[in-house]
């Protein structure tokens, strides 16, 4: 039986994570296949492996109504810019606001790119670097800074907590990991949680990541993340995620959706070298190298 006390601290905590209504927009706009020419700089560094490649070099991404092979933007006007000066690799990186004056959008705050839903798989290699600047200031109520978004099924919650997902608090990295064997996730209490403490965030300086997922509810499941080189997360053969029909999606940037009781009223990061490979990819494919 699930302790009725751990619930109701996940609900207080998590709750509304994901967009009450996010599901259903994706379904319509993220599977597309019309896409304009590829960056050269993206292009020469793609191989058979890789399903996604973001560096950001594109300026057509600033245009909201973009829809490109890999992403599609969620971010209002001035939410997301192409950064020339603070830069992983190549010319430009994504930076990504949120301010607390920003008008909610699906239930939250949210500067965010999202993965199409028809390159998701049972089995992906992540790559991306993350930048944070002395001007960011966390504190005791969470925002996330990258999450694998599961799709309910039908009978479920849309805002159910994502399964996996790097979440900052009091100027901390937390990796939260939740899993259900159950067909249907009712009020938003899996099986079990729990969070990985992964250490502080470091200012004015790129971080690195690389995070190695087989989606599973039971003990199929692969979870490895390594951060900066060294190896902070690994669990084999262990449940990571929800009993669901469809996989999670990817989705990079921040998003903050409670701001209640925070004395900060603004959050700047920056993305680059974001790579996505399937099943037959590795570490060295996707790992950020600053080329």
């Amino acid at each position: 039986m699930k302790n009725p006390l751990i619930i109701l601290i996940l609900l207080f905590t998590i709750f509304a994570c994901a967009p009450d209504n996010e599901d259903a927009i994706l379904e319509q706009q993220l599977t597309s296949s019309d896409t304009p020419e590829s960056m050269n700089l993206e292009s020469n560094l793609v191989t058979d492996n890789l399903i996604t490649v973001e560096y950001f070099e594109d300026p057509a991404l600033l245009d909201p109504n973009y829809s490109s092979e890999w992403w599609q933007a969620f971010a209002y006007e001035d939410s997301f810019q192409i950064e020339e000066t603070i830069k992983r690799a190549g010319n430009f990186s994504g930076r990504f606001e949120i301010n607390s004056t920003d008008p909610k959008l699906s239930g939250g705050i949210r500067a965010e790119m999202t993965q199409r839903l028809d390159l998701v798989g049972e089995e992906r290699w992540y790559g991306f670097s993350q930048y944070f600047p002395a001007s960011y200031v966390s504190d005791s109520t969470p925002e996330l800074a990258g999450q694998w978004h599961d799709q309910p099924d039908e009978g479920e919650s849309a805002a159910r907590t994502p399964s996996n997902f790097i979440m900052i608090r009091n100027d901390r990295f937390i990796w939260y990991l939740s899993w259900d064997a159950d067909a249907i996730t009712y009020n938003n209490s899996p099986d079990r949680f729990m969070e990985i403490d992964l250490g502080p965030v470091p200012k004015d300086q790129w971080i690195d990541w690389v995070v190695h997922i087989k989606f599973a509810y039971d003990n199929t499941g692969i979870l490895e993340v390594w951060k900066d080189g060294e190896k902070v997360i690994d669990r084999p053969n262990l449940p990571n995620s929800y009993n669901d029909t469809k996989l999670p999606y990817f989705k990079l940037g921040i998003y903050k959706w409670d701001w209640n009781g925070s004395s900060v009223n603004q959050k700047v990061m920056y993305w680059d070298e974001v790579r996505i490979g399937d099943v037959n990819s590795n570490y060295d494919e996707v790992k950020p190298s600053g080329y």
